[in-house]
């Protein structure tokens, strides 16, 4: 045989024989789990938390770690997954003892042998941080006035409660007798004695389960506004395609939003938002949506908003025009 065909055969069963192996192991499932994760340690104890931090592991096909808890030692409780190199356990008791190790996933599930074990006690060290965000919000409904409270969630592992405080005046002191209620969650809705036309100031404050508390968050305030009273179309009027909607200016509003639709219940047609402004006691706007048909009934309402006009304070009745042009 020439030799140049002899080293082509060559070539040819070294390139097969290679194809063959690569083959195999695409088709052999991966049974071999990756390295126990290295370097855990605790960054931080207290307060009710422990952040855990470890190198990442250098396998091309890890999927995440898991993470394991015990309070003994001995009997550690799967608690968690992460697909990072850090782990904060929150809502831990101040007085107890936690030990923690964690392991690698692969793709193929393939679980690593535990890292090394760690230990912490995360106490009461520091007062909660200053909570963030509080937003306040009035509104009168038809059945109700009341005004809701959000803000932040606090970062901190080991909050029981927020105290909630309310003044009819700025800069006030978050003491006893300003203290209106307490709130488990990052929200709070205020029904007590509430006036129409009043500005209520509101502050929070965080308290932590071993009784420290917080500074006083920013103070926020709203004001519930009256409905605006319609002055025309009156209910169930008969008028034209030319159409002037006309209401009672309310005090304390920023601004207003007039609905056009077609049910009293919704299918809108047109809004139109008018920034309060000038002396005069009512407002007029012109209605320029889409052409009005003959002998349909409409249905319109104004609402007022004192921030944003997309959070309604109050919102006026509901009346009805029926377009007639012979």
């Amino acid at each position: 045989m020439p030799k140049h065909v002899l080293f082509l055969c060559l070539c040819l069963f070294i390139f097969l024989s290679g194809c063959r192996r690569e083959v195999q192991q695409l088709i052999e499932p991966d049974l071999i789990p990756p390295s126990p994760p290295q370097g855990l340690y605790v960054y931080f104890a207290g307060d009710g938390m422990v952040i855990l931090i470890w190198q990442n592991n250098r396998e091309s096909d890890l999927a995440f770690y898991k993470i394991y808890r015990s309070t003994d030692s001995v009997n550690f409780s799967f608690i968690a997954q992460t697909y990072e190199n850090i782990f904060a356990d929150k809502e831990l008791d101040y007085d107890t003892t936690y030990y923690y190790y964690i392991t690698a996933v692969d793709n193929s599930g393939n679980e690593s042998e535990p890292s090394l074990t760690v230990k912490a006690k995360p106490i009461n060290l520091y007062p909660p941080i200053q909570p963030l965000g509080l937003t306040v919000e009035a509104h009168n409904d038809i059945n109700e006035i009341y005004i809701n409270l959000s803000w932040y969630k606090n970062p901190d592992g080991d909050i029981k409660l927020y105290k909630i405080f309310r003044a009819q005046t700025q800069n006030f002191e978050t003491v006893n007798s300003n203290l209106i209620g307490t709130s488990t969650t990052n929200f709070y809705r205020d029904t007590l004695n509430l006036s129409i036309n009043q500005r209520y100031y509101y502050k929070i404050i965080a308290v932590d389960k071993g009784g420290l508390e917080s500074k006083p968050s920013y103070e926020e305030s709203d004001v519930i506004l009256r409905s605006p009273e319609l002055i025309k179309p009156e209910n169930n009027a008969i008028t034209g395609y030319n159409l002037t909607f006309k209401w009672e200016k309310v005090e304390n509003a920023t601004g207003y939003i007039i609905f056009i639709s077609t049910s009293k219940f919704g299918n809108e047609i047109w809004k139109k938002v008018i920034y309060q402004e000038g002396s005069n006691d009512t407002i007029s706007v012109s209605y320029s949506g889409s052409s009005l048909y003959n002998g349909k009934t409409y249905f319109w309402k104004v609402a007022t908003f004192t921030k944003d006009e997309n959070i309604i304070n109050s919102i006026s009745e509901t009346r009805s025009f029926t377009v007639s042009v012979r």
